[in-house]
């Protein structure tokens, strides 16, 4: 195999580190809980003569008779021309005040109209419209970094609903704080992994219905991920019993609560069709030899789906059933289709978006989507197939978009700063729309939401009237990091969406070294490591479950003892190719946002150095992923000598991922993992190494 050759920046990572305090673990929720930012008003800044400027005695009206939703949005308003512009507003009812909200029961669903002279006037759909309308000119002052709204009219739609999100705070935490940021980036709906009554996959016991209730007062609907178990066959004696007093029950203990996700391999049942997978764990648990529905369109599934939503019919009727073929799109065409054509009539398919897709990239490498991933923008054919049998039926339609910012891509960063590649996801969704009728969103997985400016440019461009990407793009530049520094940060920003296409996202990737970042072991000639032995927060909800430590293992995501015992040459080849340019391209975009950072006053530099941050963990972590592959080449190679050179490069690596770790908090965290790739967990490997190879790995 050709050698590959690679830049080392073992020193780079310290800039950011020697710039920023140091943050304990978990130190970044408090940036999950901050709803408005503060101090964001350039005080040189003055009104032109076709602006509107919001001054202090402001009066934020609302009808007399608003609801909580609408009311709390206002007060919202006023918070934020506080906290971010420094500006004295206050909340009244049934007045004209500088901002007037008004409803129109006229406007389309989720639309709203913003007319701006000597005060503003809002008209909105209902109250969760006027709540985004408000949203909207915090967005608009937040890009003129001032209290100055141009004069004009607007009208403006959301173009899908639901929205629906995970927590990014932790699995199935919702703090308000951080709720008011997902209404604030247009999300509508959260998403609650649900095993039992006030049981969630995040605590053994949570009081549900006050989440329900906190959402609902922010304009967000919540659904229900069902983990409930109920392993019967619906043509089984005493399965309608079964039925109620499971999803029944879950129905009954929430009416509150808008839908219930089922996913196939979370809602498993003894089917009857032969074609399905053998005996699973699930399977084994209950005593029961028949197959499995999960991972096979099974053709009972409809008869399972109308059993189940008979149970909740009766004690929620009209709970939304979302019925998600995630498990099944490597499966044929055909038993696809004709499942999709069985379903009930007023069920939701939901399908992933650009997943199972065969890829070849520019260099003729070729690989398979396995999960989900930023490296195609999609539709793949499977999403395709599915979205337009869909709407020949009638059927309403979501897709799992991760468009929240993240996919599985890389396992502990809070999201992928890479918004031109968004941008082809972006009209790609808008396309399945229009072809399809695609009517809503799941934006994450468990891995969760962060908001950002990826959160910025997607609520506009999921916006009818909304500003246009390019323009908007480079009005986030010049306000975070200044005008002088745009054309550099959208450089950065260019860089790194180019290497999202190169990524190639298999299993060996996504559950291994990118699953975990710099922390991922080099264990090649080592004992093999157990999870148990892995320095995981016991309170984790997966932990190094959903990773896999040992690169060589056989199977990517259930670890089975003993080696895999050859790698394509060729095909690591190709791929090592990939993994250098993004590494460097990643370098570069690091370090033009630390040049940029240098270029800004102490007060507004943070920003700059946390997007240098970021987009240098990511490089340590397509290093950490180059050195494990050449690692694992050598080792099955038997060569002993190349296993220590790549182990010492690794080891430099990982130690200079430390300070980026150790300065910011998020970085190496995932929700349901939780600290994996953290400092702890880096230090954990570098001392292994070093009990595996010798000191001399560290020199």
């Amino acid at each position: 195999m050709k050698k590959m050759h690679v830049f080392w920046l073992a020193g780079v990572a310290f800039t950011f580190a020697g710039m920023c305090a140091a943050e304990r673990p978990y130190d970044f929720r408090a940036r999950l809980e901050a709803v408005h930012e503060k101090d964001r008003r350039d005080p040189a800044a003055k009104p032109a003569a076709d602006e509107l400027a919001l001054e202090d005695g402001a009066v934020v009206a609302v009808p007399a008779d608003a609801d909580e939703v609408l009311a709390l949005a206002a007060k919202d308003f006023c918070d934020y021309l506080d906290v971010s512009m420094r500006v004295s507003a206050r909340f009244a009812r049934g007045v004209r005040g500088t901002v007037t909200v008004s409803l129109d029961a006229s406007l389309p669903p989720r639309a709203y109209r913003v007319e701006t002279g000597d005060g503003v006037a809002v008209a909105a759909a209902d109250s969760r419209a006027a709540a985004q309308a408000l949203y909207h000119l915090e967005d608009l002052m937040n890009l003129r970094c001032a209290p100055f709204l141009k004069k004009g009219q607007e009208k403006r739609r959301a173009m899908f609903s639901p929205r629906m999100t995970h927590s990014g705070w932790g699995v199935d935490a919702f703090p308000d704080g951080h709720l008011a940021q997902m209404a604030h980036a247009g999300m509508d709906a959260i998403l609650v992994f649900i095993k039992d009554v006030d049981k969630t996959k995040g605590a053994p016991y949570q009081d549900v219905n006050d989440l329900i209730r906190r959402a609902k007062r922010l304009g967000l609907d919540t659904y229900l991920y069902s983990y409930v178990v109920a392993f019967v066959h619906p043509d089984d004696p005493g399965a309608k019993e079964k039925f109620d007093a499971t999803y029944g029950r879950i129905a009954a203990a929430y009416p509150d609560a808008k839908g219930i996700v089922f996913v196939g391999e979370s809602c498993q049942f003894p089917t009857k069709d032969e074609r399905a997978q053998p005996v699973t764990w699930r399977n084994k648990n209950h005593g029961d030899s028949r197959p499995t529905a999960g991972w096979w369109p099974c053709r009972d599934y409809p008869d399972w789906v109308r059993a189940v939503k008979r149970s909740i019919d009766a004690r929620s009727k009209g709970m939304e059933i979302v019925f998600w073929s995630y498990n099944w799109g490597r499966q044929p065409l055909q038993p696809r289709m004709e499942l999709i054509d069985a379903l009930p009539q007023d069920v939701t398919l939901q399908a992933t978006f650009e997943m199972f897709e065969p890829q070849v990239k520019r260099n003729g490498h070729s690989s398979q989507i396995e999960d989900y991933s930023l490296s195609f923008e999609g539709p793949g054919a499977y999403f395709a197939s599915e979205a337009e049998r869909a709407h020949r039926r009638g059927l309403k339609l979501y897709t799992m978009s991760n468009t929240g910012g993240l996919t599985w891509d890389y396992g502990v960063i809070p999201y992928q700063p890479c918004p031109y590649q968004w941008e082809r996801r972006y009209a790609a969704i808008r396309k399945a729309q229009s072809d399809w009728g695609l009517s809503g969103l799941m934006e994450c997985h468990h891995f969760g939401w962060w908001p950002s400016f990826v959160s910025e440019l997607e609520k506009e461009a999921f916006t009818e009237g909304g500003i246009p990407f390019g323009t908007h793009l480079r009005a986030i530049a010049a306000r975070d990091f200044g005008a002088a520094n745009a054309d550099r940060a959208l450089e950065a920003w260019r860089l790194w969406s180019e290497t999202a296409r190169d990524y190639v996202a298999t299993d060996d990737n996504q559950y291994g070294p990118f699953r975990m970042g710099p922390a991922y072991p080099y264990n090649f000639g080592g004992k093999r490591i157990a999870n148990k032995e892995f320095p995981c927060p016991k309170h984790a909800a997966s932990g190094v479950g959903i990773a896999r430590l040992n690169y060589l293992d056989k199977n990517a995501y259930q670890p089975e003892v003993g080696e895999i015992k050859s790698l394509d040459e060729t095909k690591l080849g190709k791929e090592l190719e990939l993994l250098e340019d993004m590494q460097a391209k990643l370098g570069r975009g690091a370090d033009i946002f630390d040049a940029i950072a240098a270029t800004l006053p102490p007060e507004r530099a943070e920003k700059a150095r946390r997007m240098a941050g970021l987009g240098r963990f990511m490089q340590r972590t397509v290093l950490t992923a180059i050195n494990v592959k050449h690692g694992a080449a050598a080792h099955l190679a038997g060569n002993r000598d190349e296993v220590l050179a790549w182990a010492r490069k690794e080891y430099a690596n990982a130690k200079a991922a430390l300070p980026l770790v150790e300065a910011d908090s998020r970085l190496g965290w995932e929700p349901s993992m939780e600290y994996v790739g953290g400092a702890e967990q880096v230090r954990w490997k570098l001392n292994r190494m070093i009990a595996v190879y010798g000191a001399d790995v560290a020199r």
